[in-house]
């Protein structure tokens, strides 16, 4: 992050000399900045043609380490509402404050019981449950209605009806899972901790402490994946696939990758949850 202190100076200093002009966004628009691409689909869903959306963190990024490019700073400092996805995730979000502390920015975990970490912080993949959505949703609504009160009706109707989508995907992959004969699906990267709580799962990851894995906690993994005839692995494209290649190898299962930052929400959510069925009970 040493170089944040740099942009935030620049956009502070693009507003000063008044280069950035709420007149260069859409009129008549929200303007809403959100961290990572899962989130547009929900706040879009919810202020449809209302909302103009940038998302800071691109498509291949890892959120964990990302830095905002002087162009976002830029959209920061028009933003009306910045949506976090919270739970630890915005780090740098008191810095980004420096750039417009007009805008109103909510925290979308609020409300999600929030599962800790081996060092004691929250999981911040709160998006990768279909029921944390419903509560993101909420706090989304309550973000734009702060913004909007005038059109408080229209978000309101928006919102009850993705949450209906969101609910009917949900039951349906709970039936799909409540058939499987095993419980166990292996992982690179420990991102579905919250998608495995909803449906009684039990998620394994192959990296060990968030690093790649050790021959010793490798091994652990290839003797649990044999017990469970497990038949896939699960990546996804920000990682190197070669730990879960070896035991792919050992166990002659499939590599199938999974995007948690798919920026299309719902068919994610169902495609995730159609192949991890699928490797559960096949």
């Amino acid at each position: 992050m040493k170089n944040f202190s740099i942009l935030v100076v620049i956009a502070l200093a693009a507003l000063l000399c008044g280069c950035i002009s709420p007149q260069e966004l859409p009129s008549g628009k929200i303007n809403v900045v959100t961290t990572i691409a899962p989130q547009k689909e929900l706040i879009k869903s919810v202020g449809k043609e209302k909302v103009n959306i940038t998302v800071l963190v691109p498509p291949g990024a890892e959120p964990h380490t990302f830095e905002p490019a002087p162009s976002q700073m830029r959209a920061v400092a028009n933003a009306d509402l910045y949506i976090m996805n919270g739970a630890g995730l915005e780090f740098w979000m008191d810095k980004l404050l420096q750039v417009n502390k007009k805008m109103i920015v909510i925290d979308s975990s609020k409300g999600i019981d929030l599962v800790l970490e081996s060092e004691g912080e929250a999981d911040p993949h709160i998006w990768l449950s279909l029921r944390n959505a419903v509560v993101q949703l909420e706090n989304i609504y309550q973000g734009l209605i702060r913004v909007d009160p005038d059109n408080r009706d229209f978000y309101l109707k928006n919102k009850e009806d993705y949450v209906q989508k969101l609910q009917s995907l949900d039951a349906e992959l709970n039936e799909s899972f409540a058939s499987a004969h095993r419980k166990i699906f292996v992982v690179h990267h420990p991102a579905w901790t919250y998608f495995a709580r909803d449906y009684n799962l039990d998620q394994v990851p192959l990296m060990e402490n968030e690093k790649e894995p050790g021959p010793k906690y490798l091994g652990e993994v290839i003797e649990l994946a044999r017990k469970n005839n497990i038949t896939a692995i699960f990546v996804e494209p920000e990682f190197n696939p070669k730990a879960a290649e070896v035991i792919a190898k050992e166990m002659n299962a499939s590599i199938i990758d999974l995007d948690p930052l798919a920026e299309n929400y719902l068919e994610n959510m169902r495609y995730a949850g159609k192949k991890i069925a699928e490797g559960l009970i096949s």
